[in-house]
């Protein structure tokens, strides 16, 4: 039994008792994905609909799912063998499924082999086990730097900040806090799911990794230790916060400097002060490299509909159609190509998000990934309570990731 399949049979057992066929109609293509606002499924169906003029012989029955228990239903789909025929995957649970054997391999398809071609290449890696392709990038998104221009103008005005490395970021951070007008840095605090995005990339911009390139953990390095120390001491001019409660601080004029996305961008354009973006900063002549996260399109290597499935993987990630339905969820499409497209580039910060998709990185591709994520991020909280010096926390990390992965 497939590590897919042991994790999730609990979960099946429990949760429901179904047949093979129960709601599966014969000769319906079966969609899951993700994008359940009205605004978004509109679109989507715009989208359906130009399928539909392509192959009216292929009728398309569409599940939407919650980010909250999308998971689990998929898992759940996949032991009792009623999984949709395409599916929507997150990049970090890719390989759960991939190394599980549940995925179609899509190399030998030439047209969906096109999509890989002009794919980010760190978007590759999450869509792949052993060399071979199980998913297809289709969005993307990455985070930058957010700086209050308004509170950097009582002290700052005229400070170069073209060079742009963690010194930088310390030296404005603390001045900002010095005024006592607002906080200078926030740092996210235990905050699941997301507390992971905010550390590893200054991981990342010190030279440091978590696994080697044989998928061995490494996490007590020194420049990975350094990086926690970075991450920490952010709380001597900053303030610790959840995600949602620093991009609301940073909305509200309270805070210097921030990393989030570009889900940020409709709140700021109302903003009543200054701000502008900048890349991730690196360290120590390091390149700063931001973390990316990415949504993938595979097939059910169970389907009785694989031809008809390719031909809807082929149309959906289709340039166009990618790219239309990238700009109206506000994210960015995987093809390079496209990426550089005028609507990424003419709005606000457009230029520095685009730059940074070219610095970013995405999660470790190990089946494991889920558990080793969230040992980092309890190692990480513990180092900013003070529980654990950074250097204690990262090798307990490192402990406990060798444990978790020596398990089935």
């Amino acid at each position: 039994m497939g590590y897919l399949s042991r994790v999730a049979l609990v979960a099946a057992i429990s949760i429901l008792s179904i047949s093979c066929n129960r709601g599966i109609t014969p000769g319906v293509l079966r969609f899951s994905h993700f994008w359940s606002e009205p605004a978004q499924r509109a679109f989507m169906d715009t989208l359906l609909a130009g399928f539909h003029r392509e192959h009216p012989e292929i009728p398309v029955e569409v599940s939407e799912l919650s980010w909250s228990d999308g998971k689990t239903k998929l898992m759940v789909g996949f032991n009792s063998e009623t999984a949709p025929d395409v599916l929507e995957l997150g990049s970090d649970w890719v390989a759960q499924f991939s190394s599980s054997g549940v995925l179609l391999q899509l190399d030998s398809n030439p047209s969906i082999g096109a999509r890989f071609a002009n794919a980010a290449q760190y978007s590759l890696a999450p869509g792949m086990w052993s060399g071979k392709h199980y998913a297809v990038p289709w969005l993307l998104d990455t985070r930058v730097i957010f700086i209050n221009d308004s509170l950097r103008r009582y002290i700052l005005d005229g400070l170069d900040t073209s060079h742009w490395d963690w010194n930088a970021q310390h030296l404005q951070s603390d001045l900002i806090w010095s005024t006592r007008r607002g906080d200078g840095i926030g740092v996210n605090g235990p905050d699941q799911h997301r507390l992971y995005k905010k550390f590893l990339p200054y991981i990342w911009s010190n030279g440091g990794d978590l696994f080697d390139s044989n998928g061995h953990p490494m996490m007590a390095t020194p420049q990975n230790i350094e990086a926690l120390k970075y991450y920490v001491g952010q709380l001597n001019f900053g303030v610790l916060g959840t995600q949602k409660d620093l991009d609301e601080a940073f909305v509200r004029g309270k805070l210097g400097i921030w990393y989030s996305g570009s889900w940020l961008l409709p709140r700021l354009a109302k903003a009543p002060f200054k701000w502008h973006s900048l890349p991730f900063p690196g360290n120590n002549g390091h390149d700063g490299q931001s973390f990316a996260g990415g949504e993938y399109l595979a097939i059910n290597a169970h389907s009785a509909m694989k031809k008809e499935a390719e031909l809807f993987l082929e149309y959906i990630t289709r340039p166009e159609n990618e790219l239309a339905f990238a700009r109206k969820v506000n994210e960015y499409p995987a093809d390079v190509r496209s990426q550089a497209d005028s609507f990424y580039l003419n709005r606000r910060e457009g230029k520095v998000f685009t730059e940074q998709l070219q610095h970013a990185r995405m999660t470790p591709v190990i089946p494991q990934w889920l558990d080793v994520e969230a040992i980092i991020e309890d190692e990480v909280s513990k180092a900013l309570y003070k529980k654990k010096t950074p250097e204690q926390a990262m090798q307990s990390m490192q402990r406990r990731t060798v444990e978790r992965m020596r398990e089935p």
